[in-house]
């Protein structure tokens, strides 16, 4: 990926591809396989939280807030910090819905971080950082170990267990990868290696090289599930997080409907395993190989489509030189719309809560999801 077009092209991708991910299991997120299957029929999935439009959660928001901060950072690690902080200060006025409770203690000591320099990290191992990790892992695209630096920098300033340190990296070389590798040489074996060797973490590192074997056995996504214990729903641990999204994605590389669907299919974390598995599948394929219909009904203002587009668009003129730096400004943040948006989508999330209530009386409950 050397041109300013397909830069543009899988950036563009990536994002509107968590964003639809992300809106496609929203509603279903926290319930269990069978509840979901119940409540919501099966595929093809359609946006249920408001039905016809597709709406987001923190998961996506938080990536876009990575991306402003990197357009922010004048290619400067420490200045990236700074901005991400500044954004997740505020973000925390806007009554985010869904927000994990690592990433809100994050939130909040970011205010005194101003002052004391206290650090805002949180020692959670939850999957909150993982779609910035994506974001990061594909806009810093053939900067070498500096992905590694800067996907570790933004994941500490939320989460600091070194689970999430080592999720995080993998996810984000795994996008490079997606991105960087055509459809035609794309080797998942050879993928997975170079992800083994990456990883540091036996949790991680041990399930990742047994994905070679199912992948050639041509596996379903559940059945790999069940392997590993995960049948009754994918919580936001990183670690389960990362080994489904990974083979998610190299099951069905180019196929984003059978990807985000068998992910979102798994229960549990559904909003955030569909978003990463959508991101992957974006990067890869491009904008152009997006769903038009999905695309075109999404919703999220005030980051909508077009704002996405526009954000693609000067990190497709954004390499890492002091000459782009003012070629490619961060689009505005606006956070009354953030608030009015927020605002907009608690209604809709209790509105669903309710409707969930008979549906999980006659269904054992999926197991709590824990802190992101």
């Amino acid at each position: 990926m050397h041109s300013t077009h397909l830069r543009r092209e899988h950036i563009h991708g990536l994002m509107v591809g968590t964003a639809i991910g992300d809106a496609l299991g929203y509603a279903r997120e926290g319930l269990s396989r069978r509840v979901a299957l119940k409540m919501f029929g099966r595929p093809p999935l359609r946006y249920r939280l408001l039905p016809g439009r597709g709406i987001y959660s923190d998961d996506t928001q938080l990536m876009l807030m990575a991306a402003q901060a990197l357009l922010n950072s004048r290619s400067e690690v420490q200045y990236f910090r700074h901005s991400l902080r500044r954004r997740l200060s505020w973000y925390v006025l806007s009554l985010p819905v869904g927000i994990g409770r690592a990433t809100l203690l994050a939130s909040l000591k970011c205010w005194p971080h101003r002052v004391v320099k206290l650090e805002t990290g949180v020692n959670s191992a939850g999957n909150g950082p993982a779609t910035r990790a994506l974001f990061l892992g594909l806009a810093l695209n053939d900067t070498g170990n500096r992905i590694v630096r800067w996907v570790e920098e933004s994941t500490k300033i939320t989460h600091t267990h070194p689970l999430a340190l080592d999720g995080c990296r993998v996810l984000a070389t795994l996008a490079n990868a997606a991105a960087t590798t055509s459809r035609e040489k794309l080797d998942p074996g050879l993928i997975l290696k170079q992800l083994v060797e990456l990883s540091s973490e036996p949790k991680i590192r041990d399930r990742l090289s047994q994905l070679d074997a199912f992948l050639q056995q041509r596996r379903s996504p559940s059945a790999v599930a069940r392997h590993f214990g995960w049948h009754r729903g994918i919580s936001g641990f990183i670690v389960p997080t990362t080994i489904m999204a990974t083979y998610c994605w190299m099951r069905y590389p180019d196929n984003f409907c059978r990807a985000v669907e068998s992910a979102i299919a798994l229960g549990g974390d559904s909003d955030s395993l569909g978003a990463i598995v959508g991101g992957l599948v974006g990067g890869h394929v491009g904008i152009q190989g997006l769903p038009d219909k999905l695309v075109a009904t999404l919703g999220g203002f005030p980051h909508g489509p077009q704002w996405m587009a526009d954000t693609a668009e000067r990190f497709a003129h954004w390499p890492h030189g002091v000459d782009d730096l003012h070629i490619a400004p961060a689009r505005p943040a606006d956070p009354l719309m953030q608030f009015a948006r927020n605002l907009f989508a608690i209604p809709l999330v209790l509105a669903h809560i309710v409707l969930r209530i008979p549906w999980r009386l006659c269904t054992r409950a999926t197991p709590k999801r824990l802190s992101t």
